[in-house]
């Protein structure tokens, strides 16, 4: 037989960055974080990011002396115990399971409308039929394809909207550059601490490298690289452009974009004509399509992960052996995108559907990230001979901070139907992932 390939640095940091879809972020989330921060919107995406890097320092500190398949779950069995990390794994698979959901039904809505610019109207079921079958097929063609091809659309996007940013600051926007967007001039602290969930939503998805790291020529080098290099570029690419965002509108007419259902829309169309407005829907498309591709190849890699260590049936191991794809649980992830579509966002429309999936799923990563942060401290502080003070206990702390106030929005005060309903949903998954991980088969070891 011959060997499998291993994954380059490009492939990996491809993965992290098509599930955090910078620009897709950029086109949902500035408006909810004017809406409560005002003009601090860049200053919001700092303080965010600033909190995600120290997660971030949690996975890569576990994965460099953790080596295994799974990220969460193989951190965690290190650090808790089997069953702890099997839950972290289980959990973060329904994240990755609603991303791929959301996104994919999300990318049918920009479809739609850039395809409207060329007199084109097709009912949205047929985008979303589409982009399974494209998503599957590309998929199939092994993870170092898809990621590859994630990252190139991924790219494309960012550079379109980099464009319009620089071409904005550069005109001075409505009323002239300024520094009131990184001050607290005009917005409360608990306007900016609900701000920055908007922020922290934008780096979902950032540790995804970690599901495929393991089978990297580096494995090491690749997770820091993906990881912490992915929430550095978001970071930078996220202050730009919610900047830009802030001026372009005017810091006098921050409600104009706080209300704003289309944004970038607006300003392309403004600030360099109607045929940016065209590129930057398409940009958008690509964003979420890349999402799509990314989050499914996370779920259906920590599925074969959960599967060769006992947790799932063995069906969900099976891999093509140049290009280590688990066939088997994408067209299992494919399956659910497309029921879970035709069941539930039939009835609510591609756009309420994509933030329903998306907060589910934010719900339960986040869940994943405290305890990322709690195995950190937990491993670190009982394997003394790597224990680092700032690295292994104040960093996870601070992380772990950092996240207390977007879980504690997402439960009070109680949302309104069906948003109310999540939390319900995470914690029956996690009930079922428990009596899953007292079922567990035995493992030959090959």
């Amino acid at each position: 037989m011959k060997e499998q390939k291993k994954l380059s640095l490009l492939e990996v940091f491809g993965l992290s960055i098509a599930v955090v879809a910078p620009t897709g972020a950029m086109a949902f989330n500035t408006a909810g974080t004017a809406a409560a921060t005002g003009t601090a919107v860049p200053l919001a995406f700092i303080l965010g990011g600033l909190g995600i890097f120290f997660v971030g320092i949690s996975f890569v500190e576990l994965a460099h002396h953790i080596p295994g398949e799974g990220s969460a779950y193989a951190y965690n069995a290190k650090a808790f115990g089997e069953r702890i990390g099997f839950l972290s794994g289980w959990a973060l698979t329904l994240t990755y399971i609603a991303f791929t959901v959301g996104c994919v039904s999300i990318f049918s809505n920009f479809a739609d409308v850039f395809f409207k610019h060329f007199g084109l109207s097709l009912p949205i079921p047929v985008y979303i039929v589409v982009a399974l079958a494209a998503g599957w097929w590309l998929s199939h063609k092994g993870i170092e394809f898809s990621t590859r091809f994630a990252l190139v659309l991924e790219l494309i996007s960012v550079a379109a909207l980099a464009i319009l940013a620089l071409v904005i600051i550069f005109s001075g926007g409505a009323h002239g550059n300024s520094m009131k967007p990184f001050s607290l001039s005009g917005t409360s602290i608990s306007g900016l601490g609900t701000g920055m969930v908007f922020a922290l939503l934008s780096f979902a998805g950032f540790e995804g490298a970690a599901t495929v790291a393991p089978q990297a020529k580096k494995p090491n080098k690749a997770i820091t690289v993906a990881i912490l290099g992915t929430v550095i570029f978001a970071v930078i690419f996220y202050v730009v452009v919610s900047y830009a965002q802030v001026i372009g509108f005017g810091t006098g007419n921050i409600s104009k974009l706080a209300n704003s259902a289309a944004p970038l829309n607006y300003l392309a169309t403004k600030y360099v004509g109607s045929y940016m407005a065209v590129f930057i829907d398409f940009a958008s498309c690509t964003s979420f399509f890349a999402c799509y591709l990314g989050a499914m190849n996370a779920a259906a890699f920590m599925m074969k992960a959960l599967a060769n260590n006992g947790y799932l049936t063995a069906w969900f191991s099976n891999d093509k052996s140049l290009n280590t794809t688990p066939t088997h649980a994408l067209d299992t992830v494919s399956l659910i995108a497309l029921v879970a579509y035709a069941i539930f966002g039939l009835k609510v429309g591609p756009t309420n559907f994509y933030n329903y999936c998306g907060t589910l799923g934010t719900i339960s990563l986040l869940l994943v990230y405290v305890m990322v942060n709690l195995g950190a401290i937990k491993y670190f502080t009982t394997h003394r001979e790597h224990f680092s003070f700032w690295k292994h206990l104040i960093s996870p702390i601070i992380g772990t901070i950092v996240l207390i106030y977007p879980i504690y929005s997402n439960l009070w005060p109680v949302p309104a139907f069906p948003m109310n309903l999540f939390p319900y949903i995470v914690v029956a998954w996690i009930l079922i992932g428990l009596i899953l991980s007292g079922k567990k088969r035995e493992v030959k070891l090959k």
